[in-house]
């Protein structure tokens, strides 16, 4: 997939780069043919100016048989005249020609005027040369910056120079070098600014259309992979939860059944303080497995519907002391425990029953993670506003690196095969709902070896 994904870059990219040298090449040509359009109708331009004037001086000597002055003979119509003329002259003899002497004149006279003429006034044609290269460039819709450059060569150094400019670095778009005065070798060149700029305006829908269809496939390439890797985390998690949850629940079972074993082929039944003990032994297990089996109900119902919190003014201190009882009933090993109330008499607006049990999931969680000599502090307060409830104990800790994860469904931090800790990694997610449903976020300071610290912190 990913390299998919990066052919079809490369290919667009070089779509892209072939489409920006077609509309460069198409650019050169616009604006040779502009330049060559713009010599030529200035040419024209002196030319019919310079009949105008040259009629005005002329124009009783020029006036033809019928009194008008006759139009300037085209190519094509000047040879067939001068032809008919040296006919006239073969067959007649030879004789003076109104007609004859007006083609002399006036040729000689345009002759003399456009060399002499654009000889000594270069610099204005240039000027009136920029103004119709621009109206031509403005035409094709070309509106980028450029100058006019003059050049005196003959047709020898021409071709050298032009192989030496093949030979230089490109620089900025340049025309060829169009005659400009014959009579003094004068050519002239237009010099462009970079053209990026128009080429890209002509190309903005379809760099457009590219960025576009690019984006969305890589967004939707980057969401299907993130549910590809999510699908495989939601799968090992699965796989993790499989194998904790028959550790947990094979442990109960097997107790009991060595229990009801020890009482049916050993005689226990007999020994009244014997028997009492295995079936203690069997109510606590079954008791606990009835627990295990109800958190896994009870989470699976969480997920299929929304939980409603009740609220209403709560003791903290109150919830806390049963809290701390009946984890100190049911730890069968002793726990030091310590509970700072720095709320007094106040009463809090909470959920009682779910932040009673979200709280007892940290404690138990601090018993179970913590050595032979468990120490669980407690504190709660009310600062700028919000219930702030801290939990500490002096157990393992949890490495950074697990600390974002720990609030997930069926997370535990990976211990390899040992099971020494029972649980489903249902509590903590448990707890975090529990907090966000009031309104408040939880966070955990922990060092592995020093111990964790989880704060609770509750808008009132």
């Amino acid at each position: 997939m990913c390299i998919c994904i990066l052919g079809i870059y490369m290919f667009q990219g070089y779509w892209l780069y072939n489409s920006y040298h077609i509309q460069l090449d198409q650019f050169s040509k616009d604006i040779n043919e502009s330049l060559r359009t713009a010599v030529y109708n200035k040419q024209f331009a002196d030319v019919r100016r310079y009949f105008r004037r040259f009629g005005r001086e002329h124009g009783d000597s020029l006036r033809g048989p019928g009194g008008d002055i006759p139009p300037p003979p085209g190519p094509e119509e000047g040879e067939g005249r001068q032809r008919m003329m040296i006919n006239s002259n073969d067959h007649n003899g030879p004789r003076q020609n109104p007609n004859r002497i007006y083609a002399d004149t006036l040729a000689r006279q345009i002759s003399d005027f456009l060399l002499l003429n654009n000889i000594t006034s270069d610099s204005v044609k240039l000027v009136k040369l920029d103004s119709i290269f621009s109206a031509e460039l403005h035409g094709r819709q070309i509106k980028t910056d450029f100058h006019l450059d003059t050049f005196h060569i003959n047709f020898d150094g021409f071709a050298r120079e032009s192989f030496r400019d093949s030979l230089r670095r490109r620089g900025p778009q340049k025309t060829s070098k169009i005659p400009f005065n014959p009579a003094s070798n004068l050519f002239v060149q237009a010099v462009f600014e970079s053209p990026m700029p128009y080429i890209l305006a002509k190309m903005v829908w379809t760099l457009v259309g590219s960025f576009v269809l690019l984006v969305l496939t890589t967004i939707c390439f980057i969401y299907m992979l993130r549910t590809i890797l999510k699908q495989k985390k939601l799968s090992e998690v699965k796989n993790d939860f499989i194998n904790n949850m028959t550790h947990e629940l094979k442990t109960p079972i097997a107790t009991v059944y060595a229990a009801v074993e020890a009482m049916q082929n050993f005689n226990a039944l007999n020994d009244q303080r014997k028997t009492q003990s295995y079936l203690d032994i069997s109510k606590q297990e079954l008791q606990r497995l009835s627990d295990l089996v109800e958190k896994v109900l009870h989470i699976a119902s969480e997920e299929r519907e929304e939980i409603e919190l009740y609220r209403e003014e709560t003791d903290m201190n109150e919830i806390m002391d049963t809290i701390i009882t009946n984890h100190q009933l049911k730890t069968n090993r002793p726990v030091q425990f310590r509970y700072d109330n720095l709320i007094g008499d106040r009463l809090v607006n909470v959920d009682r029953t779910h932040l009673s049990n979200a709280i007892s999931n940290l404690v138990d969680n601090a018993i179970k993670y913590s050595g032979e000599l468990p120490v669980v502090h407690i504190r709660s307060s009310i600062e700028n506003g919000n219930l702030i409830i801290r939990v500490k104990d002096n157990g393992i800790g949890i490495p950074k690196t697990y600390q974002e994860s720990i609030f997930d469904t069926f997370f535990r931090v990976p211990t390899g095969n040992l099971h020494n800790v029972k649980g489903f990694g249902l509590g903590l997610s448990y707890v975090k709902k529990i907090v966000e449903l009031h309104g408040g976020r939880i966070t955990v300071h922990s060092e592995p070896d020093k111990g964790s610290e989880f704060i609770i912190q509750i808008p009132v």
